[in-house]
């Protein structure tokens, strides 16, 4: 799977200008960026159309479909049959004889009217919960994708290390600089423990990209053929206020599924007031009776009601009342906590960000100077090699820091995306 060109924003989570600045802000690292085998967006697609949670949330979807074709549907009606021998006993003829057909339909008008409105907003509540899903689905993506980018960088950036350590005091030193540098046992060995350290780094970050690739694999459902290359690591840029995230909160997937169970609820309270007791009954029957000496025909139509003389039936409703409590209780701690997780967030990143670019300006670029700067100096025998050491480690460990850097805020993008309720694309559909 290649996917090239400018990636598209996500813009109809969020109304008007929050939504434009959110857009803007979600895809500004990676718009027309170089065409990349996987990138973030293909990610997400290939695995919400592979993962087992996607399935399972469908048909949860499925289950309230059909509970809501039920509840809509009429009760059968009943149909009796009567069979004896009392006009063969009545008119002296004897035999049997069919003396009666009747036909009872329970009257649900009323309770099926409030049975389909409680299942109905269960149904949204289902639909809403699926969005909720597919964006957890879609930060386990993320989380898999940032794991792999940066085992990825961290295994070019020790192979690096590793061949910047072999030219230290080598032969091609020797031939760049007109003066030979001498190389005490010391050094040498120290040069040894140098180079040793960097191929030990090299085969741990081969054994961390081979498991972030299994990883990546395994949730997107790949074959071990399938050649793996995802986008380099780049900062994030910064999101907008946090004004503009929480004046959309209510359209979150997670409150909207919790505010359609409440809805479900309050439904089911009037739902179970109405079968409290039993739907009377329509009867329509026609018969065959002895009058006046002869057999004659005998229509008639009836209605039975149920006689709440010993049970109220008030426990379902009793029942209902509770599980509208707890549904309004589960929506106001649902508000609660993704109101703390936005806020959460959205502050983390901003200072991840700023603490990342404090890094790359004032330790990542002098570091870099001060290793070339030693290395020379080392060649040309002005600088020792305790200087070198050190230089070299600062450096590359600063270019570590650096990039563990860059994936957590990829990661806390993700969860702020999350929070906020935005999808990494709104153009990836999910299946019911």
């Amino acid at each position: 799977m290649r996917v090239g060109g400018c990636q598209k924003v996500a813009q109809n989570y969020l109304p008007a200008v929050g939504r434009i600045v959110v857009g803007v802000w979600f895809f500004a690292p990676s718009m027309c960026a170089q065409a990349q085998p996987w990138t973030l967006e293909s990610s997400v697609e290939r695995a919400i159309a592979v993962a087992p949670e996607v399935r399972a949330s469908a048909a949860d979807v499925a289950v309230r479909a059909g509970a809501l074709r039920q509840a809509g549907a009429w009760p059968n009606p009943t149909v009796e049959l009567r069979v004896d021998d009392r006009l063969g006993q009545e008119d002296g003829r004897g035999g049997v004889d069919l003396t009666e057909v009747a036909i009872s339909q329970p009257l649900s008008f009323r309770r099926r009217a409030r049975q389909q409105a409680s299942a109905e907003a269960s149904l949204a509540g289902a639909r809403k919960n699926q969005r909720y899903q597919r964006l957890l689905l879609e930060r386990e993506v993320a989380r898999r994708y940032a794991a792999l980018q940066l085992a990825s960088a961290q295994r070019a950036l020790t192979i690096r290390r590793r061949d910047l350590a072999e030219t230290f005091g080598g032969a091609n030193t020797r031939r760049r600089d007109p003066l030979v540098r001498y190389l005490s046992p010391v050094e040498s060995h120290r040069l040894t423990i140098l180079r040793e350290q960097a191929y030990q780094d090299v085969a741990v970050a081969e054994r961390e990209y081979l498991n972030a690739v299994v990883d990546f694999r395994a949730l997107l459902g790949l074959s071990d053929a399938t050649p793996i290359d995802v986008a380099p690591l780049v900062q994030v840029a910064a999101p907008p206020p946090l004004e503009v995230f929480e004046g959309n909160l209510e359209s979150h997937p997670a409150l909207l599924s919790t505010q359609r169970a409440l809805d479900a609820g309050r439904a089911g309270i009037k739902a179970a007031e109405s079968q409290r007791y039993a739907d009377p009954e329509l009867k329509l029957f026609r018969g065959r009776d002895f009058r006046n000496g002869a057999r004659r025909d005998v229509s008639g139509v009836g209605v039975s009601v149920q006689v709440p003389l010993w049970n109220t039936n008030g426990g379902p409703v009793d029942k209902a009342k509770a599980e509208a409590l707890r549904a309004d209780a589960d929506h106001d701690a649902a508000r609660r906590d993704v109101l703390s997780r936005l806020r959460q967030a959205h502050g983390t990143l901003g200072l991840l960000i700023a603490q990342t670019e404090r890094l790359r300006a004032n330790l990542l670029e002098p570091a870099g100077k001060v290793l070339e700067l030693t290395r020379r100096g080392f060649a040309s025998g002005e600088s020792n090699i305790l200087a070198l050491v050190d230089a070299n480690n600062t450096y590359f460990d600063a270019q570590a820091r650096y990039l563990e850097q860059l994936r957590d805020a990829e990661l806390i993008a993700a969860e702020l995306r999350v929070a906020a309720g935005i999808p990494v694309s709104p153009n990836i559909e999910v299946k019911p």
